[in-house]
């Protein structure tokens, strides 16, 4: 848990740093808000997108033995068959964790976070791409 907080941590303060641009929060030019929001990809007005990049980082390595996914693979681990050899580790804590903030427990959560089908779609779509991104032999 402690790595799940310095990792989530880091992900909050980059986001601040992106998305909180100094010099152009304090002005009323709408050109410089429209900069802001195009140079960094729309974050700056996306919370769904801040917020699903801060549960990624929360939930990237749940369950995570500490093992690679290259020697999951060369052991032919159970996970590594059930993600047919690829990015076992974060396929496996993605899933993990969804099957969890699915639950009945958390449909509070959920309709706080998204709104809609389509958000929540979207909300999985944004934490699964993120996770996947941590596997470094991924391409």
């Amino acid at each position: 848990f402690e790595h799940a907080s310095h990792v989530t941590m880091s992900v909050v303060k980059l986001l601040a740093r992106i998305t909180t641009a100094d010099s152009i929060a304090e002005t009323e030019d709408p050109d410089a808000h429209s900069f802001i929001h195009e140079s960094s990809y729309g974050i700056t007005s996306d919370p769904l997108t801040q917020f699903a990049c801060c549960f990624s980082a929360l939930i990237h390595d749940v369950d995570h033995s500490g093992v690679p996914n290259s020697q999951l693979v060369k052991e032919q681990t159970e996970l590594a068959k059930f993600y047919h050899d690829k990015a076992v580790a974060e396929q496996n804590s993605v899933d993990l964790s969804w099957e969890i903030f699915m639950d009945s427990e958390f449909d509070e959560l959920r309709s706080c976070i998204c709104g809609t089908t389509e958000e929540l779609h979207r909300f999985r779509e944004l934490v699964v791409n993120s996770v996947m991104a941590t596997d470094i032999m991924d391409k």
